[in-house]
């Protein structure tokens, strides 16, 4: 599926697109065989100055996930583990907030998972920058800039028997490494919903414009 064209960039709308932007990160999907990636048109300075944010959102995304399959144990060997050794600060943060919390699992079993603070300020970038990359990937309309968008960690696997969760479509990418549920409200296309799970395990939600 090719992501339609725009001179403008999708993520600031304004900036004149001059590359692509990849939506979710590339990083995301390190160990992932022909994942077919989806890009959106972008101007550099949305593009090239997230790079240390993805990094640091995988590194935690990661972290969560764990090493339970091969696609999760190459993401964290061949790039959530250089980049902790790397990056001091973010190495010292992450060790002094770590600790265990139970979490209610797909399955609705309760299990074991490892809680640490991730920087809501870069996780919001993050995924903010993705929400508006997909939203025009599959709207071919740039959410304008004006338009809040708002990312939540989800703790735990949301009620996917609620009715408007239901509702909503589903996209993949790389087989399970990403998997999205999106919805635009008739009314108002500002309005959305996106609801992200990230290699079978991390859950975030993003809504944009005024959806309750």
């Amino acid at each position: 599926m090719q992501p339609p064209k725009s001179e403008i960039c999708v993520i600031c709308g304004v900036r004149p697109a001059e590359t692509v932007d990849h939506v979710p990160p590339k990083g995301f999907f390190k160990g992932v065989e022909n994942a077919q990636l989806r890009t959106v048109p972008a101007c550099c300075t949305c593009n090239n100055g997230a790079s240390s944010d993805d990094e640091d959102i995988r590194f935690f995304i990661s972290a969560q996930v764990g090493k339970q399959t091969a696609a999760t144990k190459k993401l964290w060997e061949d790039g959530a583990h250089k980049t902790i050794l790397r990056k001091r600060k973010l190495r010292e943060a992450f060790v002094s907030t770590a600790g265990e919390m139970t979490v209610i699992g797909e399955d609705g079993v309760p299990v074991t998972r490892v809680a640490f603070r991730v920087p809501i300020s870069t996780y919001q970038r993050v995924f903010e920058r993705t929400t508006r990359g997909l939203y025009f990937f599959h709207t071919g309309r740039i959410l304008p800039a004006a338009v809040p968008v708002e990312v939540t960690i989800l703790a735990g696997t949301p009620n996917m028997d609620n009715e408007d969760i239901r509702m909503l479509k589903v996209e993949t990418i790389g087989e399970e490494a990403c998997v999205y549920r999106w919805g635009v409200v008739a009314e108002d296309a500002d309005c959305s919903l996106w609801i992200y799970r990230l290699h079978q395990t991390h859950w975030a939600m993003a809504t944009t414009g005024a959806v309750e």
